[in-house]
C-alpha cells in the first residue's frame, strides 16, 4: 500500500472516530451518573482523529509534491498497522455506545433532562469498566505511535525542506 492510498485511509479513519465521539458526547449529556466517564472516552476518540487525520493530510500533502515521499517504508507499515488499531477499538467503542444506547431507550427514569440509571445497572459498571479501561489504553498506545509518526514526519519534512 503506497503512502497516498494509506494517507487517505488515515482520513477516513479519524472521520470516523469524530463521528462516534460526537456519539460519545451526545450519550454522556443523556445518562447523569456517566457523563464524565463517557465524556472522558469521547475526548480521547477525538483527539486520536485528530492526530490520524493530521498524520494523513502531511502524508498526502508531502507525497504529492516532487514525486518522492519522506516515508520509508516501515515508516508507512508502522502508521498502517496503528491506524488499523485504531479502527478496530473505534468499531469496539462504537458497538458499547450502541448497546448502551439500546439499553437506555425507552426509559421514563429522568432527573433533570438524563436518564437514571437504576441500582442494578450502576452496579454492572466495576464488570464493564476493566474492558471500558483496557479500550483506553490501547486507544492511548497507538495514538503515541500516531504522535511520533506525525513528529518523525514533520522533522524529516524540514531537513527535505532545509535542504533545497
Amino acid at each position: 500500500m503506497d503512502g497516498v492510498s494509506i494517507a487517505a485511509s488515515l482520513v477516513g479513519i479519524g472521520a470516523a472516530g469524530c463521528q462516534i465521539a460526537i456519539k460519545l458526547y451526545t450519550l454522556a449529556t443523556q445518562i447523569s451518573t456517566a457523563s464524565d466517564r463517557i465524556s472522558s472516552i469521547s475526548n480521547d476518540v477525538s483527539l486520536t482523529s485528530g492526530v490520524l487525520q493530521q498524520l494523513g493530510e502531511l502524508m498526502t500533502q508531502k507525497s504529492a509534491g516532487d514525486g518522492t515521499t519522506i516515508f520509508s517504508q516501515s515508516g508507512l507499515e508502522t502508521t498502517k498497522t496503528s491506524a488499523a488499531m485504531c479502527e478496530s477499538i473505534f468499531r469496539d467503542i462504537e458497538q458499547a455506545a450502541k448497546d448502551a444506547s439500546t439499553q437506555i431507550r425507552g426509559r421514563s427514569s429522568f432527573v433533570g433532562g438524563k436518564i437514571k440509571l437504576s441500582k442494578s445497572e450502576k452496579a454492572k459498571w466495576p464488570f464493564l469498566q476493566p474492558s471500558i479501561d483496557a479500550l483506553r489504553s490501547d486507544l492511548r498506545e497507538a495514538k503515541g505511535t500516531l504522535m511520533l509518526m506525525l513528529q518523525v514526519t514533520s522533522l524529516a519534512f524540514s531537513q527535505k525542506m532545509a535542504d533545497m
